[in-house]
């Protein structure tokens, strides 16, 4: 990776130094072209400067809800600069979601464009204040009448100073630069805190990992109000001072001829990716690709080694979370099938029982990370300082996943401790899909689980008992969740019965549940037909 001279570990710095580096050498293709590390700067002062006259400085915060594009980065870079606090937030949100999110947080504005205004005036009209809206449209021009009641944004930038704003001096790699919304598995969404440093170590570790330099092309076609497209994408791009590719999605189909039109040298996977690519596309159209590299998380052992093979592309991978980074990367050599790595020199990896004691080598445990580097872990979670303390025990981050080490010293993930799903890259919060199905009429419980997806992850299943006199149908249920949950949140199967099985406590035991999931009752949204539910 080629190094700056100077390295500030906050991102809207990293790109000012660039800049004056790499001037008009192209750093990021969005739409139909590219656009410098100059210009990239310039539109990011323009949003700091623009910002500070409405009164946005350093710690206020600023919540995105933004589709991929090239104002998505604008946002990131200039707030940084500020020193305010972006939340993104997921475009797949309810009303709800939103609402929750907002109030949680104390947001002072928000950023939002006439596409997903619906959901976010849903959430306004249950609030009784609501913050300050900028609003995009399809273009950078959009007219005042499509904000709907925001302001537009380009009214807010459009005549800003592209010179550096003068508060960017006093921010510093130590404050939150982020809350980043990751779904819990035993309550509501929690709101990780990440400084800015935590962002440039991640990047800085996953670019030296990829060997990126300043002549690769990294692919990016995962959305931007998730950390993997900020950290652990953008910003190796940015540090190496290679070059970016921005889509709005995945799409199989057009994969191959993509990464090959703009001559792309390196691509981020999960499993899912990985699986559809083998399933679904010919070695033939991956003849032109200029791919070398992927890093990613999530993919089989026989996916992982199949794909190398296949697309003669070095994949590599490790263990991490939004709340402790990267802590573990693979090694070059002699790295064992399902393992993720060992951990890197400034951190330190430990495998709990449930008194967080210690346990050999081979026993499962809860995965514990902390690190000797500073700023390197989250800040905490926002409002939430029970759970900051729950996870911050003994002077580890207890991560609630769980594990264990090898006698080399290699971690192998073997799930969440406690009640996660993960649906094609998204993590699940079961709590809120059973909350949200619990409000329908004729929903006496609900129980929410993962079940293994033959294209890898899980895909959701709910087992519901319903009221004797109840004539609801699974297709009442999904159509009751597509309105009220985001669209990976969505009920694949349904099954009804006429108990769950509890323990003498009254928890409901989803071991049970996930032991017999494959049963001739369970109905399939996707073959709208009971009994076709099978594991890959």
């Amino acid at each position: 990776m080629d190094e700056l001279p100077v390295i500030e570990r906050v991102a809207g710095k990293i790109l000012g130094a660039q800049a004056r580096v790499r001037g008009a050498k192209p750093f990021v293709h969005c739409g139909s072209m590219w656009h410098s590390f100059a210009q990239m700067n310039r539109r990011a002062n323009r949003v700091a400067n623009g910002f500070a006259s409405l009164g946005i400085g350093k710690g206020a915060r600023v919540a995105i809800l933004l589709r991929n594009r090239l104002e998505y980065l604008d946002l990131w870079f200039g707030l940084s600069k500020l020193g305010a606090v972006q939340m993104p937030l997921n475009i797949e949100y309810r009303s709800e979601q939103i609402r929750q999110t907002l109030q949680r947080s104390r947001v002072d504005l928000v950023v939002t464009e006439v596409g997903l205004l619906c959901e976010l005036n849903g959430a306004y009209g249950k609030m009784s204040g609501v913050p300050a809206t900028l609003v995009m449209g399809a273009t950078t021009d959009e007219p005042p009448e499509a904000t709907a009641g925001g302001r537009p944004y380009a009214s807010a930038v459009a005549n800003a100073p592209d010179s550096e704003p003068a508060s960017s001096a006093a921010v510093c790699g130590a404050d939150a630069g982020a809350i980043m919304n990751t779904s819990g598995t035993t309550g509501p969404s929690k709101g990780v805190v990440l400084s800015h440093a935590q962002q440039y170590i991640l990047g800085r570790n996953i670019a030296a990992d990829m060997e990126l330099g300043a002549q690769d092309v990294y692919y990016n076609c995962f959305p931007l109000f998730h950390n993997t497209a900020q950290a652990m994408i953008t910003m190796p791009v940015l540090l190496s001072g290679a070059r970016m590719v921005l889509k709005e999605r995945f799409s199989a189909s057009r994969f191959w001829s993509e990464t090959a039109e703009h001559g792309c040298t390196a691509f981020y996977y999960i499993g899912e990716i990985l699986r559809i690519l083998l399933r679904t596309t010919r070695t033939e159209e991956a003849r032109e690709t200029r791919l070398r590299v992927g890093w990613g998380i999530g993919a089989s052992p026989r996916d992982f080694a199949d794909f190398q093979s296949r697309f003669n592309i070095r994949l590599r991978t490790g263990y991490g979370s939004t709340e402790a980074n990267v802590p573990c990367f693979l090694p070059p050599q002699a790295a064992r099938p399902g393992s993720a790595g060992r951990p890197l020199p400034e951190f330190e990896i430990r495998i709990a029982d449930e008194s967080s004691e210690p346990v050999p080598p081979g026993a499962s445990g809860e995965i514990l990370v902390r690190s000797s580097e500073p700023h390197a872990l989250m800040l905490g979670y926002d409002a939430d300082p029970v759970a900051t303390v729950a996870a911050w025990r003994d002077l580890w981050l207890h991560t609630g996943d769980a594990g264990y080490l090898d006698e080399d010293g290699q971690l192998f993930f073997t799930g969440r401790l406690k009640d996660a799903i993960r649906v094609r890259g998204e993590n699940v919060s079961a709590f809120e899909v059973e909350e949200a199905m619990a409000a329908l009429d004729g929903v006496v419980e609900v129980a929410a689980i993962g079940v293994p997806s033959e294209l890898g992850g899980d895909d959701l299943k709910i087992v519901v008992v319903r009221q004797e006199a109840a004539a609801l149908t699974a297709e009442d249920l999904v159509d009751w969740a597509c309105v009220r949950l985001p669209r990976y949140a969505v009920p694949r199967y349904v099954e009804f019965v006429d108990a769950l099985p509890k323990t003498p406590t009254n928890k409901v035991q989803k071991h049970l549940l996930r032991l017999h999931a494959c049963n001739a009752n369970t109905w399939d949204r996707v073959s709208q037909s009971p009994g076709r539910l099978r594991r890959p």
